[in-house]
């Protein structure tokens, strides 16, 4: 059963009455020359030996998404030292401020394209990790288990407050509720799955219990899909971008330093 932290987050247990069910769900990323076919024809690709300037994530973004870009978010540097595993997610976060009294969003919940650069690869461990969500709702859609289809039912069909375990959010964080749900379809008829560590059922739901059993039984089932997805390595200089509406991602536990440059964008066909 899923565990939630002091902090609000929640970390699934992995099932492995599960694995077969949900053992096709992950895949490797091609590595390709050509950013933008490769994303055509995968929705997730590697360029090796991109760059070693952050920078150049603008340059991927461009040639990458083309005339469809909306909104650039800032780079943000990420990894440090001697980390615990990253389990499965999707990127997008709900950051708001006040500018000379216009409302700016630093970080927008609907980023639908992650580009991250490596600039250090970890000394032991840190493989990453990529699931196809739209492999996993239909995995789940046709399970045996019925606890799995349930959770499917779930997921299509029902309200969750995506950040609603939060617990103090920092300054910016909206205090409104943040209703969505986990399998959707945007207005331009973009299927988005996601994946949120912090998801709580919507204030006041009649079925309060029944619907935090079915988030957390979503929690065990992303913990069992990384658990079987197979392993990939990010070395210094490769550049890895993913469609964050398609694709769950997360990565093992390291030892040493890890350093990644990450960009998140917003298209005109984002939500």
């Amino acid at each position: 059963m899923a565990v939630t932290s002091a902090s609000g987050r929640r970390r699934g247990e992995v099932r492995p009455e599960w694995k077969e069910t949900l053992g096709g769900v992950g895949v490797v990323p091609p590595v390709v020359t050509d950013l933008r076919a490769g994303l055509a024809a995968e929705g997730a690709a590697i360029v090796a030996d991109y760059a070693t300037d952050p920078e150049r994530l603008v340059d991927a973004a461009a040639k990458a998404l083309g005339g469809s870009l909306r909104e650039l978010f800032g780079i943000r540097p990420q990894g440090g030292s001697d980390a615990p595993p990253l389990g499965l997610h999707s990127d997008g976060a709900n950051v708001v401020v006040d500018v000379h009294g216009r409302s700016v969003r630093l970080r927008d919940p609907d980023e639908d394209w992650l580009l991250m650069l490596c600039g250090r690869a970890a000394d032991v461990g840190g493989d990453s990790v990529l699931v196809d969500g739209y492999a996993l709702v239909e995995a789940l859609r046709a399970a045996a288990e019925p606890e799995l289809r349930e959770v499917h039912d779930f997921l299509v069909g029902t309200d969750v407050d995506y950040f609603g375990t939060w617990v103090n959010p920092a300054r910016g964080v909206p205090g409104t509720p943040l209703v969505r749900r986990l399998v959707e379809y945007t207005r331009a008829g973009r299927r988005v799955v996601r994946a949120s560590d912090h998801a709580a059922p919507v204030p006041r739901e009649p079925q309060w219990e029944r619907h935090l059993g079915l988030i957390e039984r979503y929690a065990d089932v992303l913990a069992t899909a990384m658990e079987v997805a197979p392993r990939f390595r990010l070395d210094a200089g490769d550049l890895f971008v993913l469609d964050n509406y398609r694709f769950l991602h997360g990565r093992d536990g390291y030892e040493g330093e890890r350093v990644l440059h990450v960009l998140t964008v917003r298209t005109t066909e984002a939500a």
